[in-house]
């Protein structure tokens, strides 16, 4: 485990993971009436006791994406020669560091001026729906505790299109075909929480991209994470 420091950001490896409890924070500020103090745990991530419901949490951003984004996190608190080096590697890896942040390199995707020929598994959303069925196989492989409703919360750096929702929509059902299934998918976008309803064949979107409904929650979940840190 990494030694936490203040004012920095946090180290890769910490005993509680930061992704739960930042999930953990969110659902029951947007969701007051659905969670109610969720429990950190694991198969799945997070436990609601009083309405026996779990929240399975994962993240879709790429490995490399997700090491981009530590080594710019870290690049105003190490030296010139250090901060040299991580230009370099971001420069490498296809990534421009300068001092207003990062430009992640271009993602695209073929189509022809028709989205509907569009396969939603050529688009960036392919991640999502890979890790969605992964997670379906895992919730089915017997090796989760057995409560009444399981939901899935799933982390992207994405930035989603409106043309996709309805075929988003439609390959999320056609996953979750499991004896268990998931009842609630959130899928947080840059921009927005995408919320699939599965029982209802619905996707509502909720608008993160100012900021406002998600301040002061990732301080929160960061005082959780020092907090487990000191009850080793």
């Amino acid at each position: 485990m990494g030694k936490i420091r203040e004012n920095e950001p946090l180290p890769p490896h910490t005993r509680l993971s930061y992704d739960e409890c930042y999930a953990k924070l969110i659902l029951e500020k947007i969701f007051p009436n659905r969670y109610e103090n969720l429990q950190l745990s694991d198969k799945p991530d997070l436990r609601d006791l009083k309405h026996n419901i779990g929240i399975e949490v994962t993240s879709v951003i790429p490995k490399e994406e997700q090491e981009a984004l530590n080594l710019a996190a870290m690049m105003p608190y190490v030296n010139e020669q250090s901060q040299e080096r991580r230009r370099k590697r971001l420069k490498k890896m296809g990534y421009r560091y300068t001092e207003y942040g990062m430009a992640h390199p271009p993602e695209s995707y073929m189509y022809d001026g028709d989205f509907n020929d569009v396969n939603i598994k050529d688009t960036p959303c392919k991640r999502f729906l890979e890790a969605y069925e992964e997670k379906i196989r895992k919730l089915n492989s017997g090796n989760y505790a057995e409560l009444e409703k399981y939901d899935l919360y799933v982390y992207s750096e994405e930035v989603i299109d409106s043309w996709m929702i309805p075929k988003l929509i439609q390959a999320v059902n056609s996953i979750n075909v499991g004896v268990k299934k998931y009842r609630y998918i959130y899928f947080v976008t840059l921009c927005e929480i995408l919320v699939f309803d599965t029982e209802h064949d619905e996707c509502a979107g909720i608008d993160i991209a100012d900021g406002r409904k998600l301040d002061g929650l990732g301080e929160k979940a960061r005082k959780i994470v020092e907090a487990g840190e000191k009850d080793e």
